[in-house]
């Protein structure tokens, strides 16, 4: 999945309630293509800032300066539980706004335990 940093920042701020900050760490030529634009992606170690906490997830990603890091299967997941276990503070709670549902009423609603984005809801984090 490739998420642009904003999207990334802000995932990150509605689970810990801190606006993070990103170092890239250790960046190198990547043997991996943007699949947005196709130019070569490069290699890094990414660390995030929670306030005065620096978080350190494990895996090593790809990133394309213009559209964003590319995370394989389960990156983006070690990201997440690294930055709530530093930082447990954050909304976690999100109650959809569908009004498809009988009487303009959502047909569900839940505590969700990452971005409303990724997986809404169903307690996949």
């Amino acid at each position: 999945m490739l998420a642009p940093l904003a999207d990334l920042s802000a995932a990150i701020e509605e689970i810990t309630g801190v606006v993070p900050s990103f170092d890239y760490e250790a960046e190198q030529p990547g043997k991996r293509g943007c699949p947005l634009c196709a130019k070569p992606m490069t290699r890094f170690k990414l660390r995030v800032h929670l306030d005065d906490e620096k978080v350190v997830p494990p895996p090593e990603l790809d990133r394309c300066a213009e559209h964003g890091i590319w995370f394989d299967t389960d990156e983006l997941a070690a990201v997440f539980e690294k930055a709530r276990a530093k930082h447990p503070g954050g909304g976690g709670s999100y109650v959809a706004k569908n009004t498809g549902g009988v009487g303009g009423k959502s047909s569900w609603s839940g505590d969700q335990r990452g971005p409303f984005w990724w997986g809404g809801g169903h307690g996949n984090f």
